[in-house]
């Protein structure tokens, strides 16, 4: 007879599976896996191109940085074109004499609508695109309620963080696949943690968050099941607090919130993990497990919003 004593220590092995499956896959990803952003670096002689948005400043800046460092040639985007120009200056002075690496860039007010998308990328169109960090985008801690925005604020928000990722990324999609057929190609949108919890005063920008994330694993699977795979794969980033000097209330450099180098080094990292959705920074990972696993809904309200009292007192003090 089966003792009361062994049904519990099976019933308890076989709840730890998922928990130990969890610590493995963490350790795994964040300490042993070696990086494969190397995987991206094929094509023709002329070398692979990454394209990176919002690449002017904070986390955007620093991750086509730490891309040239890694042998990409890069193609940038950006609004201003002083500080663009500058970034390039900048970017060009970092690499050594005996690599001839390629910087371009475009420009486009992404909170706009109205772009011609097909345009924009007709100069970079025969280029060997491997990799595209959607980065652009952002919100505000102003502390406006949705019915004190004007309808502008609200289409500029939506522009900047989902449509104009999502028609960039339909026009670069054919030449994606032409690129696919010697080597992976990987697409990233840059998500938030907002998008999970949609703290107060954050309810539109956290909603074109959650469209990325929807988006990310439609267009994955469109690649990947139907008629595929074509080679063209996508990811979620699941970004935390980062420091970035383009932020309305800067938080200082913590072990909660890694400068935009230090972030841009673990983006790099995670880069063709295999996951649609990754944290590329560790500690950011386990904050996401405690908010999404452990704590209650009524927990992270109440937390998030005084998170965003404090930040947005930080945004009015610093006007």
């Amino acid at each position: 007879m089966v003792s009361t004593v062994n049904v519990l220590a099976v019933l308890g092995v076989l709840l730890a599976i998922p928990h130990l499956y969890r610590i493995a896959s963490f350790v795994w990803l964040y300490v042993l896996r070696p990086t494969t952003i190397k995987e991206y670096l094929h094509g023709p002689k002329g070398g692979a191109y990454a394209i990176v948005t919002g690449a002017t400043d904070g986390i955007g800046k620093a991750t086509a940085a730490e891309l040239l460092r890694n042998g990409f040639n890069l193609i940038l985007h950006g609004r201003n074109e002083a500080k663009m120009q500058k970034v390039v200056e900048e970017l060009r002075a970092r690499v050594p004499e005996k690599r001839d690496a390629d910087v371009r860039y475009f420009m486009a007010d992404a909170a706009q609508g109205g772009h011609d998308f097909e345009k924009m990328i007709e100069p970079f169109k025969d280029l060997h695109i491997t990799l595209v960090y959607h980065n652009v985008g952002g919100g505000d801690t102003v502390g406006l309620r949705l019915d004190e925005r004007t309808e502008e604020n609200v289409h500029h928000m939506v522009n900047k963080n989902a449509l104009f990722p999502l028609f960039l990324n339909r026009a670069l999609l054919p030449y994606l696949r032409r690129n696919a057929r010697s080597g992976p190609v990987l697409v990233q949108f840059f998500g938030s943690l907002a998008g999970d919890i949609a703290p107060p005063r954050l309810a539109v920008y956290a909603a074109t968050k959650g469209f990325l994330e929807s988006l990310t694993r439609g267009l994955d699977n469109d690649e990947l099941f139907f008629d595929g795979p074509t080679g063209v794969r996508y990811s979620y980033l699941a970004v935390g607090a980062v420091n970035s000097e383009n932020h309305e209330a800067p938080m200082a450099v913590s072990l909660s919130t890694p400068s935009s180098e230090t972030y841009a080094q673990c983006i790099v990292k995670r880069t063709g993990c295999g996951r649609r959705r990754v944290a590329p920074y560790a500690v950011h990972a386990v904050m996401q497990y405690f908010l999404q696993d452990v704590l209650g809904d009524g927990v992270i309200d109440k937390a998030s919003a005084s998170e965003m009292r404090t930040l947005i007192a930080r945004t009015r003090k610093g006007e």
